[in-house]
């Protein structure tokens, strides 16, 4: 049992110490979530949500601007919280081990210490002889020196510039020209717009080419069937002409010549269904 107490007491004084370094480290989180939501006027976010807006203009103990201010520091403290949850949860850093951080810091000790804490409840001529010896090891270090003296004084050194900082963006009104607000209802009015641009194009019908005054329907078996290919598309009659067809179409209609030769993109594996269509084709031609 020599060794049992000696290691509680150095628990005790090492515990304070690691905690203050958590505070420091957390204080200095929660400023630094403060400014940036100073600085990028993020407290426009917490209107989004139902009742704030309503919240904002029937509370009478707050003006407009300090009642931001406590909208943003409420909303670092909830992201400095959550922050810690999820890196207790998902550290990689192991919970504060004493044994551990002394056969660490103090190599002598190597495996013996852990050894004489494990057996300090079988005793034995063996075990007696180890825990004294470690006990007397023990009594002779300077515990002092494994105190995280340098994370807590840069901790605290950041923690003060940083509240520095944001007590100089309060009491001046400094911010940056951003409002997030906008930017979220020019994203929402960007995405509306294309969602209602997609609608549109998919609900919009298909204007046949009327050049030739040819409808694209056709009658089969008493049924009206919607051709799937038009005449213009290059599959039957197509704007794409030789030249000497080109001299013929400028020529009058009173000089047109009837032993006109049709171009050369006509196909003649056509559907008999576009007969009347190629019909109708020529009529409109020699009607010109």
């Amino acid at each position: 049992m020599l060794v049992v107490p000696l290691l509680e007491k150095y628990k005790k004084y090492l515990t304070w110490s690691y905690r203050t370094l958590g505070f420091f480290q957390t204080a200095g989180k929660f400023v630094f979530l403060f400014l940036l939501m100073i600085l990028f006027n993020l407290y426009e976010l917490a209107y989004y949500v139902p009742g704030v807006d309503k919240l904002s203009r029937s509370q009478t103990y707050l003006n407009t601007y300090w009642f931001n201010l406590c909208l943003m520091a409420t909303g670092a403290l909830f992201l400095t919280l959550l922050i810690s949850l999820i890196y207790r949860l998902f550290g990689r850093r192991s919970k504060f081990n004493l044994i551990n951080l002394l056969e660490t810091s103090f190599p002598e000790f190597r495996t013996r210490l852990s050894t004489a804490y494990d057996n300090s409840h079988n005793i034995n001529i063996v075990t007696k002889k180890l825990l004294e010896d470690v006990h007397s090891q023990l009594a002779g270090i300077k515990v002092r020196k494994i105190v995280p003296k340098d994370q807590i004084f840069r901790s605290f050194i950041i923690f003060l510039l940083v509240s520095g900082a944001a007590t100089f963006c309060i009491y001046e009104g400094f911010s940056f020209n951003v409002s997030p607000g906008q930017l979220l209802d020019n994203l929402w009015d960007n995405v509306h717009n294309m969602n209602a641009r997609a609608s549109y194009e998919e609900n919009e019908e298909v204007v046949p080419d009327s050049r030739y005054k040819v409808e694209a329907v056709v009658i089969k078996n008493g049924e009206q069937v919607e051709m799937e290919i038009n005449p213009t598309m290059g599959l039957g009659f197509t704007s794409q002409i030789d030249a000497d067809t080109e001299q013929r179409f400028n020529e009058s209609s009173a000089s047109f010549n009837e032993n006109f030769k049709h171009s050369q993109t006509y196909s003649e594996n056509l559907p008999e269904e576009y007969e009347p269509l190629i019909k109708q084709y020529f009529e409109e031609l020699s009607s010109r």
